[in-house]
């Protein structure tokens, strides 16, 4: 039986859930729209099969390719991709969602309308002896200084109220035009900067992120982002980067009985 309870150690906070042997699921950046039908069908896939073989599936930012309003969930193509989440929360399975920088206008009461769990960033795990550090990865990009400042911005609760009264038309807009923006930002910004930086990186693993802390450190830090995949481990512990889904593949992470991995999952036919 799984049992979990959420518990405060010094200002992390701090999830501590007994899954057994697993296995868990850890993914992010999936980028799902209606733009994209060929994602969707692949995550219906990953839902029907991988994720029902486990006791959990973390999902760690960016599930949509944006989100602006709560009337999303009502069209066909966002209704789908959490109808399928709600059957795996129907089969027994935990559902965690962090939010990522396309969606983190996602309200957790309206996660928790379809039986998801909303997860804050960062997230402390505890998976056997290990403590675990869960992250979109944004944060971990301190170089990239502009976008840590319109992220503070667009993030503080006034702003965030006063975008949310505009009329959902007006949202899309926006968030389309800010899409397109983001996106040519990012080709004119050298690799370096829109990776995780090596000292951030460090001080995840020994400390926490901003002003988070878990006084003991960590053993594993997971998160996605910056569409670079890979399970490492360096002086000062292990990291796994989640890869960006495709209509065909993804990299995810998977726990298992102590065991830790990074796999390439492809569509089939």
């Amino acid at each position: 039986m799984i049992r979990a309870s959420v518990s405060l150690r010094p200002d992390m906070p701090y999830l501590d859930v007994d899954f057994e042997e697993g296995p868990i699921w850890f993914i992010s950046d999936l980028h799902l729209s209606p733009q994209q039908p060929a994602l969707t069908r692949f995550f219906q896939q990953f839902c029907e099969t991988r994720a029902k073989e486990g006791r959990a599936v973390f999902i760690l930012g960016d599930l949509f390719d944006y989100w602006v309003h709560p009337d999303q969930s009502r069209e066909s193509a966002y209704a789908e991709v959490f109808a399928h989440l709600q059957q795996l929360v129907a089969a027994g399975i935990r559902v965690y969602v962090m939010v990522g920088n396309r969606d983190f206008a996602l309200s957790k009461t309206l996660l928790t309308s379809f039986g998801l769990i909303p997860i804050p960033d960062p997230m402390a795990l505890r998976l056997g002896t290990q403590n675990i550090l869960l992250t979109h990865g944004d944060l971990l990009c301190t170089d990239d200084r502009r976008y840590q400042i319109f992220r503070r911005v667009i993030r503080h609760p006034l702003i965030r109220l006063s975008v949310g009264n505009l009329p959902y038309s007006c949202l899309q807009k926006l968030a389309t035009g800010l899409r397109r923006g983001s996106t040519r930002a990012v080709q004119k910004k050298s690799l370096n900067i829109t990776d995780a930086h090596p000292l951030a990186i460090q001080t995840a693993l020994h400390h926490g992120i901003a002003d988070q802390h878990l006084e003991q450190g960590f053993d594993v830090l997971v998160h996605g982002h910056t569409h670079r995949p890979v399970w490492e481990h360096t002086d000062d512990g292990w990291r796994m980067v989640l890869g960006a889904w495709s209509p065909d593949a993804a990299c995810i992470g998977r726990w298992a009985a102590g065991q830790w991995s990074l796999e390439k999952i492809m569509l089939t036919p």
